[in-house]
């Protein structure tokens, strides 16, 4: 499945609004998390390791709120296979794997731009790998005007906190097809499919939000229980 970013038409605000202050920190509101989930992060050549710490943030952002916490790991290691929600121990995803690369993946739709993508085996059966394409964000931010402002006059930062967010909803998307073993695509929050460019780089996070059917499935699934599907 993949978050796909669409045309500026819905880019109704000021490009000032999106400009990132050079010391913002992703923010969000916060809840005790459920669950804790350990993720493999590897990382393409020449991708800055202070934007993959940013975006990571996004998405813990994200998910944090929904009740879910992530542990990053930047190298691969076997973990114990926490059965229960409730408990302490980290849940590992059978080595899920973030890999953020160049690679622009395949689009249908010349108007739309991949940003991140998780294959299925069968209809649900993700599979461990999600891949976010560093440079279709590039290139969606760059098309971008309208909503992030000149591209020649951001700094290196900005621009690289602007990635950061676009990236960082992506995978935060993606991981909800993971987590809830689900292809399905919603009219609103984290599961909805195509975004703007101004819900992927405005600075606040209109819609990507966690409700409550989403974290009964996927406690029901960390506990191997049926996951029903919503259509």
């Amino acid at each position: 499945m993949m978050l796909i970013a669409t045309g500026l038409a819905a880019a109704l605000f000021g490009a000032a609004s999106f400009i990132p202050d050079a010391a913002e920190l992703p923010a969000g509101s916060r809840s005790s998390p459920f669950l804790r989930v350990v993720v493999n992060v590897v990382v393409g050549p020449g991708v800055p390791p202070a934007l993959v710490s940013r975006l990571l943030e996004e998405t813990s952002s994200i998910w944090h709120a929904g009740g879910v916490e992530f542990v990053w790991q930047r190298a691969a290691e076997p973990s114990v296979l926490s059965t229960r929600p409730t408990e302490t121990r980290p849940y590992s995803a059978s080595a899920l794997r973030v890999v953020i690369g160049h690679y622009p993946g395949v689009s249908h739709d010349r108007h739309k731009m991949p940003l991140g993508w998780i294959a299925f085996d069968g209809e649900h059966e993700p599979q461990r790998e999600i891949y976010l394409s560093y440079v279709n964000a590039q290139s969606l931010m760059e098309s971008a005007g309208p909503v992030v402002g000149a591209i020649e006059r951001l700094l290196p930062l900005q621009r690289d906190l602007l990635l950061a967010r676009a990236l960082g909803r992506a995978l935060a998307h993606e991981l909800g097809h993971y987590l809830l073993a689900s292809r399905v695509h919603t009219a609103w929050g984290v599961l909805k499919g195509n975004r703007t460019a101004s819900e992927l780089f405005s600075i606040g996070r209109p819609g990507f939000g966690i409700d409550a059917a989403q974290r009964r499935q996927i406690a029901a699934r960390m506990r191997g229980e049926s996951l029903v599907v919503s259509r």
